[in-house]
């Protein structure tokens, strides 16, 4: 989570009252040349960029990561810039449970000098930055599909964005495992993660499939195996599944993002096992 100071008060109030319980965060975990499955939540942090100010935003950025390393700050982070849709930065948090979600918050506000980097890049950023939305979506385990991956070796990721018609969640779940068994048989390869929305606009139905990617081959790869999908399916079993999606869902978009190795805050092996692209410790 890209946390700042200004995120106490709302951060408070989405922990009161929870029961807690001690699981260390998922990405914190994710060591370079290790495969992990998805973190139980995320929590995604969207900004909205002014035009053209990228490269003032990923230099206040970059100073900000320098800073979280240099006091050895919890709760790393992935940033990902938008090779399609609205000029934005995506921030992507990992953690498995609301505990250490809690605990690596408090311990960041913690650190006065770090606390003080922050305010100061908040405030320069203010300028650049349009809008701010933050969000937490959970894992559906039985809505995703494939082996677990070694997060640090992707450099890209597809996000499919569902937005589900009103009383359908049941019927949109259904859609998802009926696409599960085709793809079993189909096309074992494939993988996928599903997370639904827990708190944020649209948290009644809104779910997201993210699909990271080592380079943007996997994307002329996805669109042949989409042709080998609907031969081994057929025509019968694949109108079954337009038809069940098409009553469920209400719209949906797709879009490709690109990893910021330089605006992101990974741990220490991921800049050692890849530094041409995550930098040297």
């Amino acid at each position: 989570m890209k946390q700042s100071n200004h995120l106490i008060a709302p951060l408070c109030v989405l922990l009161a009252g929870l029961t807690l319980s001690a699981t260390p965060a998922a990405l914190a975990q994710q060591e370079a040349g290790q495969v992990h499955t998805p973190s139980n939540y995320l929590y995604l942090t969207n900004l909205g960029l002014k035009p053209g100010q990228s490269n003032a935003f990923a230099k206040l950025e970059a100073d900000e990561v320098a800073a979280r390393r240099a006091a050895n700050a919890p709760s790393h982070y992935v940033a990902m810039w938008p090779i399609t849709g609205n000029d934005h930065v995506l921030y992507i948090h990992g953690f498995d449970s609301f505990a250490n979600l809690q605990k690596d918050h408090d311990a960041t506000v913690a650190m006065s000098k770090l606390s003080d980097t922050l305010n100061a890049d908040n405030a320069q950023e203010a300028a650049l930055v349009t809008e701010r939305h933050t969000s937490i979506y959970s894992y559906a385990k039985d809505l995703s599909f494939g082996a677990p991956i070694d997060l640090s070796k992707m450099r890209f990721m597809r996000i499919l964005l569902f937005h589900i018609r009103s009383g359908h969640r049941q019927d949109f779940e259904h859609a998802v495992k009926l696409s599960i068994k085709a793809y079993q048989t189909a096309l074992p390869e494939a993988h996928w993660a599903m997370f639904d929305k827990m708190y944020g606009a649209g948290s009644d139905n809104t779910y997201i499939l993210v699909t990271p990617m080592e380079s943007l081959s996997a994307v002329d790869v996805m669109r042949e195996n989409g042709k080998k999908f609907r031969e081994a399916v057929g025509e019968d079993q694949l109108d079954v599944l337009r038809k069940s999606l098409s009553a469920a869902v209400e719209n949906s978009e797709s879009d490709l993002f690109s990893f910021g190795p330089k605006i992101s805050y990974v741990p220490d092996s991921w800049l050692t096992s890849a530094p041409d692209f995550w930098g040297k410790k």
